[in-house]
């Protein structure tokens, strides 16, 4: 499934300078990606390259090539439709690659072995499940503080290290979620 977000990015790229045709253009695109069903999209793709070939919507020359590259990808992006659960635009996978991209880059990528590379890794998808969510995020969803206890519907303490460090350990595995008092 290709990334709709990435693809209209793309074109848009191409028209920037002319703001009319930009904000049509726009609208046209993320018409044809609230298509409700595969018939409406290949209809709306075919409505969207008819515009793009009138000579009159003085769409850039780059601009229209890209465009008319559509309809080979159309099949990627009708996936979607066989998958409605799926996200459609890659954002939330990018957040976490390029957060993922700055630690690495800080660390100098891989230096050592493979192990402590998995490990160094592991560390960090760890720290990202546990981090708690921003005031603001807490504020709107109050009975969530992490990614961990949005997944799994509990937490284990309200102190996110202590959290993470309950949960990281051994103290809570087979009783449920309930900590063993010693």
């Amino acid at each position: 499934m290709l990334c709709f977000l990435h693809t209209v990015l793309g074109i848009q790229t191409l028209c920037r300078r002319t703001s009319s045709v930009f904000q049509v253009l726009t609208d046209k695109l993320w018409q044809l990606y609230h298509s409700l069903n595969r018939r409406q999209f290949a209809q709306r793709l075919r409505r969207l390259m008819e515009w793009s070939r009138r000579t009159d919507n003085e769409l850039p020359d780059k601009a229209r090539q890209k465009l008319l590259t559509l309809p080979s990808k159309a099949e990627s992006f009708k996936v979607h439709f066989d998958l409605p659960q799926a996200y459609r635009t890659s954002n939330q996978v990018d957040r976490l690659m390029n957060y993922q991209d700055r630690i690495l880059y800080t660390m100098q990528y891989f230096h050592g072995t493979l192990d402590s590379t998995k490990q160094g890794l592991r560390a960090m998808a760890l720290l990202w499940n546990f981090h708690p969510y921003t005031r603001k995020v807490q504020a709107i969803e109050p009975h969530s503080m992490s990614p961990f206890e949005d997944l799994n519907g509990f937490r284990y303490h309200d102190n996110w290290l202590h959290n993470f460090l309950i949960a990281s350990s051994l103290n809570a595995r087979g009783t449920g979620h309930k900590l063993r008092q010693n």
